[in-house]
């Protein structure tokens, strides 16, 4: 595999039908914007991936197909060398349309109508959708914040607002929007918290493998046990979202028979080719490529908060642990949320996520999407700069 990766390198998405760049007028109100805020790459998905599909394409048909052995061995083999996680194939099981669907799965057989489900946020936007549209209600526990502006689980806080009809915690590990990667300590809390009070914690860990140096991700099965479900995906991995493939892992074969029911119910026990083909290629052979990416996208987390240290005073980037996203502080600014929107699409031409879009708790945030060439990331920069300046 060719070890020069051109990450500076930029690859035109406009008039493709990308969601990110060409979906601009209908949620920014102008189509030319710099989009940073759906979290895909904007490099491109590793050669060994294309050339594997491209291989698959020689087969003419494209019908339905089963999981071979190979399917479990990429899996189990990638979560042991990643992670140092050895999971039994039995404790696999999968969703081929995303993790979203999957997750909405386990709230609708792991739980019933009325229902409350606790949710450390701020966290992945859709995550709390699942939950108001499966009919439970979501209980907020905002993560707590230091004097270093480093967030953490509040198990203390977790504790208080359970009540009586609570079943589930549904958690996004690595943290999507903050950057956190939670540690053994917090994780091993959460566990006894949840052994004494006889909750499921599920676990959303799509950005598992995209943590900076210095930095080591637990998955949290490996902690919680039999009272876990963790959700991964090489989609974040690898930018895949397009061919989506999720895993999950459930220890406990009676919560497995509960999904299974799930997937019985919506027919959603076959993959998408490509999906399958895809990670087969990616957890085989693309290691050098994830390791590549992720220095580079670590120097750009790096460049973002240097950036915004030296021309942006009322602005700071709380310092990532994982993904490739940056969460960022406008709340020294002292203007509100609507009106920074309103500066940043046109004023500053860039598009990020508002952070109410992870929870109330996100006010006076912004979540900006790093995983881009330097060139465009600086850009993006100075746009934001542009739309702070008086």
């Amino acid at each position: 595999m060719d070890m020069n990766f051109d990450f500076d390198e930029r690859v035109s998405r406009r008039g493709k039908g990308s969601f990110k760049w060409d979906d601009n007028q209908r949620l920014f109100g102008r189509p030319d914007l710099l989009p940073f805020w759906v979290a895909d790459m904007d490099f491109r998905t590793p050669q060994p991936i294309l050339d594997a599909i491209a291989e698959r394409c020689k087969h003419p048909v494209l019908g339905y197909e089963i999981r071979l052995q190979e399917y479990y061995d990429v899996i189990t083999d990638w979560l042991a060398e990643r992670h140092d996680w050895q999971v039994p194939k039995e404790w696999l099981m999968f969703c081929p349309p995303s993790s979203i669907v999957g997750i909405y799965g386990l709230i609708a057989e792991l739980t019933n109508p009325g229902d409350t489900i606790l949710a450390p946020t701020p966290t992945y936007g859709p995550l709390i959708s699942l939950i108001v549209a499966n009919g439970r209600t979501i209980i907020r526990s905002p993560l707590s914040e230091d004097q270093e502006g480093r967030f953490h689980l509040d198990i203390e806080d977790l504790a208080a607002r359970l009540a009586p009809e609570t079943r589930l915690v549904l958690m996004c590990s690595p943290n999507n929007p903050v950057g956190r990667v939670f540690e053994q300590a917090e994780l091993d809390a959460l566990a006894a918290l949840a052994e004494a009070e006889n909750l499921i914690v599920v676990s959303d860990e799509v950005h598992a493998d995209l943590v900076m140096p210095g930095h080591r991700h637990i998955p949290y099965g490996k902690v919680g046990g039999k009272r876990s479900v963790t959700v991964i995906s090489p989609n974040k991995t690898f930018n895949t979202a397009g061919i989506p493939q999720t895993t999950l892992i459930i220890p406990d074969a009676d919560l497995r028979a509960k999904f299974q029911r799930y997937l019985n119910r919506m027919q959603l026990n076959h993959d998408n080719t490509f999906g399958a083909v895809g990670m087969l290629a990616g957890y085989r052979h693309c290691g050098a490529w994830l390791e590549a990416v992720k220095q580079y996208i670590f120097a750009n987390h790096t460049l973002a908060e240097e950036f915004l240290q030296t021309e942006l005073s009322g602005v700071r980037k709380v310092r990532a642990e994982g993904t490739y996203l940056a969460w960022l502080d406008f709340r020294g600014a002292g203007i509100s949320q609507d009106e920074l929107m309103q500066r940043l699409v046109h004023k500053g031409g860039v598009g990020l996520y508002s952070g109410t879009d992870f929870g109330e708790e996100g006010r006076g945030f912004f979540r900006m999407n790093l995983a881009c060439p330097r060139a465009l990331l600086l850009e993006g920069l100075n746009g934001i700069a542009k739309a702070m300046r008086d």
